[in-house]
């Protein structure tokens, strides 16, 4: 009988390899793997703004997990949406208003120093937020408390 089971467990995990290879495009990546490179991130932080590591960069579509440190700009995406999954720490979320000192940048986005009128929501660990195209948004990051969240960009500008 254990040889059975263990004939039966080598077999289903070579299956599993043959799915990940059999159909393109497909990826998976594993909860440990993903706690591997949050660790990673934290370890490279240091005083920057923000790291990142890619997941992966498919067609109309890519996924990064980020990692900041400080708060960065404010920015309207003309073409592309984001989700946003909070992976570890808490956040604030500003959407929707107008952006302050707005500029034009490549790929599409407008980007300035801060957004008035929006609406503010804390997120963290599980939360999911969806950006629609042309909305304003900003994440605020309190100082010393890093946020982390995987970063969907759905229609994303390609990177040049």
């Amino acid at each position: 009988m254990r040889l059975f089971i263990l004939i039966l467990f080598i077999a289903l995990q070579g299956a599993a390899a043959f799915a990940q290879q059999a159909i393109p495009g497909f990826v998976l990546r594993s909860d440990d793997s993903i706690q591997q490179s949050a660790d990673r991130l934290e370890a490279k932080l240091g005083d920057k703004a923000m790291v990142f590591e890619t997941i992966g960069n498919h067609e109309g579509h890519s996924m990064y997990l980020v990692l900041r440190g400080k708060t960065g700009e404010s920015e309207i995406h003309l073409t592309e949406s984001d989700y946003y999954v909070g992976v570890r720490g808490t956040a604030t979320f500003l959407i929707g208003g107008e952006l302050t000192d707005a500029e034009n940048r490549p790929r599409k986005q407008i980007r300035g120093k801060g957004l008035t009128g929006g609406t503010s929501h804390t997120i963290g660990p599980g939360d999911v937020v969806h950006v629609p195209v042309n909305t304003p948004h900003h994440l605020v990051i309190t100082p010393g408390e890093p946020y982390m969240y995987l970063l969907v960009k759905v229609d994303e500008e390609p990177l040049n």
